[in-house]
């Protein structure tokens, strides 16, 4: 961040502390109280004067008191998050407003709470207009704790700064007196000692106030003396440990100090550089250690060393901290020290939205992760801001960085040349697009490539093949699974990933379902590179893609009943692994796709995943008449389903005219009933409901002779809803609940949900409108407890033609758009056998209000997000309101 500089003449030199600089405090008073304490007092830690408002008497009219206190005062701070300000009778603009007018000839530091989902319009445009100015400081909080050390921060550059522009010539003292001659036997003065200061963090610790509290709270407890802050590179350790220092320096008496001990590889030079930095005499008597340990005594110190992991210090903190009972270490390190005085504080990556498509604007940008980039991203592009344009590709850049920030501010750093979109793109190659970082960084982390590179040298061979093979999975694995393609006895395996994991190569997450390890994005790649060079990289491929092959086997039959949710979750972890292995087989060996695909389809339908397999059916499909027959009937079903839900009819059509003469050769009962069931959900695109209802009947009867109670519950769900669609509610009435209770007896949410949905749409066709909304209900609960967009959507249609028959047919517009929008959004299209009843219901509603009404609420709706639909479902959403911002 560039501070301020500038400024009238009489600003140039800096006050003595009997003449104090004043800073002029600028906010409303109402909203920011806890803030405005917070600044006030980092303006007098670093001994200034605030100048605020209510601190003073008030025999003047407001205007003129605070003009009177901007006219005394030297340095401007701003403070905004909702609210404008009062704006007096003979005023245009607020008084917030105005005293920042006022403020600019004054070095000015503006600070902006987010988020702020109700911000006053008047106060975004004034901060929009003064987000330009190249002479002013404008970043971003959250809290007053956060912002308190913003400001003592930037006051602090904004001081050093402005006495290095007051040292000019004219200020300089004669020449003469400059050249002083030195006798010939004088000695260089020596610096007197003492504690060194710590060193002022340069950038924000954007997202680390929650661990800025764990770790100081974890220093307060008596009996622990030494936290081990762990992690990757890039991660934040190093800022980290300083802010707790700066956070907790002054409960320690003899005081608090910063030691980086990057560039030592062996420990009495490292001892060495400790005891200068605590003040220690450090010459021919005594080793480092003792002289340390005898400078530090019984003081109460806090000590923060800086990248032990390569020097070998252990035994050397174990003994400082035994001979020197007030001294408390915080360490920065890859690996932990392994002490029994040792507490380890595993830093993590920055927090990234896990759901954008749900949030608001306001609410990604106050991500740790996105903020972290948007604040550097201004300090390269001062006119760079989120939009809803770009801040998607901003989260995906965050994500694919793993919300690392050394990673996430190097990628920020391009934006001076490319938009959020274009580097989005650029960063498949993402160790070398982002280029080199800043010249203040430690040679190792200039570049991400560096900083990686550096971690793995230093492995044993044995521990960086293992990593090097681990590159091969996607969002990480299990011991099972790495043992499996390393081909190594699984007790060998797991050691070496935990001497991974203490190296913070590799992150291990205690999941519900055990251990789990992954690479940070930025390792993997750069082992990845290292993997292809290897002589049995293929083979370490081909392990891969076995071993997921066979677990897609093992969930098949619990996919197919109560298993589903506990398989799919356990699917879900491993989808990019998944999809590697499908890669791989296509790419070698795509004999086994064919019954690979028709295991994982209610995987993929269930958990979205449709858009990502397209491409791969399609190239199935291209090869139709290399397979076998029971493999071109499994991949004509898995055309024709896929067709049928993502709304590519062609491809179903395709797949419906070439399964049909193949039904009378399958011999297996299950897949001749799958194929029966593609047929019926197809067959409504050729525009033959008869034929349609006779295909699922015909599935439903093998079904009722097989243990499968998931497919028996879809085709009777599927043959009830064709049997309401043609009028024949009683039969629909009668299978519709055989499905429920089957539904019900796998503990299956999504078919319960999709079932009671389509039993309230049928309630309301046959005139039960209570039953109906009850039924609704049911659905909605169901469907957002299987977290799946499809169930959602099919209640919100429910709720829209319950609200057409109560004529609000407004509503009803809404409710239906928004429906189709999600679907849309997410890549699934209605069934077939629905789409004609969706058309009509449209033209019922456009009827009855007119062409540009129903546009306009068809709009709104289009805009609703899943929580906005919802609200509207239970009459919490302003439909006017939501039509009139559209």
């Amino acid at each position: 961040m560039d501070l301020p500089v500038g400024g009238a003449a009489h600003h140039t030199h800096i006050r003595t502390p009997d003449q104090r600089l004043r800073v002029f405090v600028s906010s409303t008073l109402r909203e920011l109280a806890a803030e405005r304490r917070a600044v006030e007092r980092a303006i007098t830690a670093m001994r200034l004067t605030p100048v605020m408002f209510e601190l003073g008497a008030r025999p003047h009219p407001p205007r003129d008191l605070y003009r009177a206190y901007l006219a005394q005062s030297d340095v401007f701070v701003g403070l905004y998050w909702q609210e404008y300000g009062w704006v007096g009778p003979d005023m245009a603009v607020s008084g917030l407003q105005d005293e920042l007018e006022l403020s600019r000839d004054l070095p000015r530091l503006l600070y902006v709470k987010t988020p702020a989902a109700d911000r006053d319009p008047r106060l975004a445009d004034m901060l929009a207009g003064v987000e330009q100015e190249a002479a002013t400081s404008y970043r971003l909080f959250t809290t007053a704790t956060e912002l308190g050390r913003l400001v003592r921060d930037d006051l602090a550059t904004l001081l050093s700064e402005r006495f290095a522009a007051g040292a000019s010539a004219a200020d300089a003292p004669p020449a003469a007196a400059r050249a002083r001659p030195a006798a010939a036997d004088a000695q260089p003065m020596a610096p007197p000692r003492g504690p060194r200061l710590l060193p002022l963090g340069a950038t924000s610790l954007v997202g680390r106030e929650p661990a800025i509290e764990e770790v100081a709270a974890l220093l307060d407890r008596p009996e622990v003396r030494l936290v081990t802050l762990t992690g990757p590179g890039g991660i934040g350790k190093s800022r980290l440990a300083l802010a707790v220092a700066e956070r907790i320096g002054e409960r320690f008496a003899e005081g608090a100090v910063f030691v980086s001990l990057a560039e030592f590889t062996r420990p009495e030079p490292a001892l060495a550089a400790i005891g200068r930095a605590v003040g220690a005499s450090i010459g021919a008597g005594p080793s480092p250690l003792d002289a340390v340990v005898e400078h530090l005594g019984d003081g109460r110190w806090l000590i923060v060393l800086d990248n032990v992991e390569q020097v070998d210090l252990a035994h050397s903190i174990d003994e400082l901290l035994t001979r020197c009972p007030g001294t408390v270490v915080v360490a920065t390190s890859r690996r932990v020290l392994r002490l029994r005085a040792e507490w380890e504080y595993e830093v993590q990556p920055l927090a990234v939205p896990d759901a954008p498509d749900t949030m608001t604007l306001p609410e990604l940008a106050a991500a740790p992760a996105v903020a972290l980039f948007a604040e550097r991203a201004r300090a390269v592009r001062r006119g760079f801001a989120l939009t809803d344009a770009n801040v998607g590709a901003v989260v995906r850049i965050c994500r694919l960085l793993d919300g690392i920030p050394l990673a996430i501010e190097l990628a920020s750093a391009r934006i001076r040349l490319k938009d959020p979109e274009i580097l989005l793109e650029k960063l498949t190659d993402s160790l070398g697009v982002l280029g080199t970082g800043p010249v203040d960084l430690p040679e190792r982390q200039r570049t991400l490539r560096a900083t990686v590179e550096w971690s793995i040298g230093i492995l044993p061979d044995v521990e960086r093949r293992l990593l090097q093979t681990m590159a091969v999975f996607v969002d990480g694995w299990t011991v099972d699974a790495a043992a499996h393609v390393a081909d190594l006895p699984e007790h060998e395996t797991l050691e070496m990933i935990d001497t991974l994991h203490q190296h913070s190569l590799v992150h291990v997450d205690i999941t519900e379902a055990g251990p789990r390890s992954r690479l940070l994005v930025i390792v993997r790649d750069f082992a990845a590179e290292q993997l292809s060079t290897r002589d049995d990289g293929p083979e370490v491929h081909r392990r891969h893609a076995e071993y997921f092959r066979q677990l897609a086997g093992r969930a098949d039959h619990p996919l197919r009943g109560s298993g589903q949710r506990e398989w799919g979750e356990r699917l879900q972890t491993e989808a990019g692994n998944l999809s590697a292995a499908v890669r791989w087989h296509l790419a070698h060996d795509p004999g086994p796709l064919p019954h690979l695909f028709r295991q994982l389809w209610p995987f993929w339908s269930l958990w979205e995943h449709l858009a990502e397999i397209r491409p791969w059916v399609r190239r199935l499909a291209d090869d139709l008449d290399s397979f076998d027959l029971e493999s071109q009937v499994e991949v004509l079903w898995t055309a024709a389903v896929l067709g049928d839900n993502t709304g590519d009819d062609a491809s179903a059509l395709w797949a419906y005219e070439r399964l049909g003469p193949l039904l009378d050769r399958i011999g297996d009962p299950f897949l001749r009933a799958m194929a029966h069931l593609a047929m019926s959900w197809t067959a409504p695109l050729a525009d033959d409901l008869d034929r349609a209802l006779r295909e699922a009947l015909a599935s439903l009867d093998l079904f009722r002779g097989l243990d499968e109670p998931f497919w028996t519950a879809l085709v009777l769900t599927a043959t009830g809803t064709m049997e309401c669609n043609l009028g024949r509610h009683d039969d629909a009435a009668v299978h519709l609940a055989e499905a429920d209770e089957l539904a019900r007896r796998i503990d299956n949410a999504w078919l319960c949900a999709w079932i009671r949905s389509q039993r309230g749409i049928m309630a309301v066709e046959i005139g039960h409108p209570q039953q109906a909304r009850e039924l609704l209900d049911q659905g909605l609960t169901l469907g957002l407890q299987a977290n799946n967009v499809r169930s959602l959507t099919l209640c919100l249609a429910g709720y829209a033609q319950l609200a057409a028959d109560n004529g609000d047919f407004a509503r009803a517009a809404l409710l239906g758009c928004a429906a189709d929008a999600l679907r849309r959004r997410t890549g699934i299209h209605l069934w077939p056998m629905l789409r004609r009843h969706r058309e009509q219901r449209h033209a019922q509603m456009r009827a009855a209000l007119g062409d540009e009404r129903y546009e306009q609420v068809c709009a709104a709706g289009g805009r609703l997000g899943h929580r906005e639909a919802i609200a509207a479902v239970n009459g919490e959403l302003d439909l006017d309101a939501a039509v009139t911002s559209s």
